[in-house]
């Protein structure tokens, strides 16, 4: 049975296993297979929605709070952007090694595709980012993150 907190939300803990998304593997099948690359990713984006109820649920005047919830963002943003790189890298392999070119258009298409998920990745970050620094003012995002949050 899972915990929820009154309104039936998430808790933090059980938001941090989602972004970790251990339960969802990206494999060489997965990256070659887009129907299925696009339901994982839809599955990864879950930490990002309805993010402005779950930081409605966040105590925000708490500095832990805001960095717990921070943490939680972190890691489902590492494990996507690890996993997109890990497709293209995938495809890139696949291309390479393509020696009668006959689905050279296909996995090219493919890669195009992979390769876009990284501007919606940008957008959804963005977004959640967004949100998060509306709700958490004062929270100062750690040095080490500052290029990821700017990188356009």
């Amino acid at each position: 049975m899972r915990t929820m907190d009154d309104d039936g939300m998430s808790t933090l803990k059980e938001l941090a296993q989602k972004a970790k998304a251990e339960d969802v593997e990206m494999s060489v099948q997965t990256c070659l297979n887009m129907s299925h690359f696009k339901a994982t990713m839809r599955e990864l984006r879950k930490v990002d929605d309805n993010i402005i109820l779950r930081m409605n649920n966040t105590n925000t005047a708490a500095a832990e709070d805001c960095l717990a919830f921070f943490n939680v963002l972190r890691t489902a943003y590492a494990r996507r952007e690890h996993d997109i790189l890990y497709c293209l890298s995938v495809l890139d392999q696949r291309i390479a090694q393509q020696t009668p070119r006959k689905n050279i258009m296909s996995l090219e298409s493919q890669r195009d595709w992979v390769e876009n998920e990284r501007s919606v990745e940008d957008i959804v970050r963005s977004r959640s980012l967004q949100v998060f620094r509306s709700r958490c003012r004062f929270f100062e995002f750690p040095p080490e993150f500052e290029d990821y949050i700017h990188r356009k």
